[in-house]
């Protein structure tokens, strides 16, 4: 059985999780031609997956969704998936690897469900690389090269999900420590803010640019778009508590075309 177009249109190249104008969107862009529609495919599962853990209303409907999910993994190679977005990723030839690095993501959804937020710096950087940071495992295992380095792209996309979650904490202070939510924020000086969020970011291990060729073409422009964004946010001394700080379009399209 083949895939109806109709079905599949909504998830082609931009889609909801990349639309125009937007870093990701310019990521995928100007990722190699062969990649792109299936790296656009894969940020749209992952957000997919990502929108079910985050505060569900019922923890055990929420599970459920991605067990659902879990049974669409089984289906990729030999069966017939019934979600639109899972038969676009059959046809992009998941293999047993990425299968697996998507499971991962799918438990990592069902972890964050089932536990508090993080309250500390450590137990933050182990929620991104879980989250994000098991994404950039997923498109490791994808690299044509077969060259990368999984821990340093699992380093490298939790630094993106750590700038991402600090950018925009004023709308989900969940997804941080305690000491980082608005309310706290107004009470500390700007060098104060500026030496606790630089603090956080460190954390990753992912400023060796030396070894970049073995971080995924996606990755890397994904953590080219987050380092500027955080240079943005480093300039108005992190001042995120009331607002969420972003680049103009055009901004994000020199800064992955320059990317390697």
């Amino acid at each position: 059985m083949t895939s109806d177009p109709a079905d599949l249109s909504e998830w082609r190249f931009p889609n909801q999780a990349t639309p125009l104008g937007s870093a990701t969107y310019y990521a995928v862009r100007f990722s190699p031609p062969a990649q792109r529609e299936r790296n656009a495919k894969l940020i749209a599962w992952y957000r997919l997956i990502e929108s079910i853990a985050e505060q569900p209303r019922d923890p055990g409907v929420a599970r459920l969704k991605l067990d659902w999910w879990r049974e669409e993994l089984l289906r990729l190679p030999d069966g017939e998936p019934r979600h639109p977005l899972a038969r676009a990723l059959r046809d992009s030839a998941m293999d047993s690897a990425a299968r697996s690095a998507m499971r991962a993501l799918i438990d990592a959804a069902e972890h964050r469900i089932c536990t508090p937020p993080p309250t500390d710096d450590r137990g933050f950087g182990d929620d991104c690389r879980a989250g994000f940071g098991g994404f950039f495992v997923l498109l490791a295992t994808l690299e044509p090269s077969g060259n990368c380095d999984l821990r340093l792209s699992r380093e490298t996309g939790a630094y993106c999900a750590a700038v991402e979650r600090i950018r925009g904490l004023a709308f989900a202070p969940q997804r941080v420590p305690g000491w980082l939510d608005p309310q706290a924020l107004r009470t500390m000086d700007r060098t104060q803010r500026h030496e606790r969020c630089e603090a956080l970011l460190a954390q990753f291990d992912c400023e060796a640019n030396e070894r970049y060729p073995t971080v995924p073409i996606l990755g890397r422009k994904l953590h080219a778009l987050a380092g500027a964004l955080q240079d943005k946010m480093r300039a108005t001394g992190y001042a995120v508590s009331d607002r969420v700080i972003d680049r103009a379009p055009l901004a994000h399209l020199w800064t992955a075309w320059r990317c390697p």
